[in-house]
């Protein structure tokens, strides 16, 4: 069941258009690992401000405790030198991360239409898997120096 929020007054239609579709270039950009770090962060931040004017409330804690608990375990298996299960990890939580923002994006809709709504939700996903990407790049490129000095 969709939760439809009030709308705060003041919300200029054109303007939160084309930010989604900012949200959603800038997603584009940041899911390629390392070259897109700083874009995938502009696109976080634009997607939460999104969900601010909107009324949609932007909830981060899942998507966080996830990344915390998939790095926890990277750092584990590669405590026991084993890389495999850490790209599988890396890829695991990208889609574990896609799926709780898709429930998010069925479960709440904003009372203001916006067309490029799903605009800004795909670039937050995009933003996402390239900073996850990126992450476990850097913790196996650190992982690797370290044991082949």
């Amino acid at each position: 069941m969709k939760t439809l929020l009030p709308v705060p007054p003041s919300v200029d239609r054109v303007r939160m258009i084309r930010r989604s579709m900012r949200c959603f270039v800038f997603g584009v950009v940041g899911a390629v690992p390392l070259f897109g770090l700083g874009t995938a962060f502009l696109a976080l931040r634009l997607q939460r401000e999104l969900a601010r004017e909107t009324g949609v409330p932007a909830r981060a804690a899942w998507m966080d405790g996830s990344s915390v608990i998939a790095f926890a375990l990277m750092l584990f298996f590669l405590l026991l030198d084993q890389a495999g299960p850490v790209l599988a990890l890396a890829f695991l939580l990208c889609a574990v991360q896609g799926l709780l923002l898709f429930r998010q994006y069925r479960l709440t809709e904003p009372a203001d239409w916006n067309p490029a709504r799903h605009l800004a939700w795909w670039g937050a996903g995009l933003a996402h898997a390239g900073l996850n990407l990126s992450s476990t790049i850097i913790i196996l490129g650190v992982w690797a120096a370290i044991r082949n000095p």
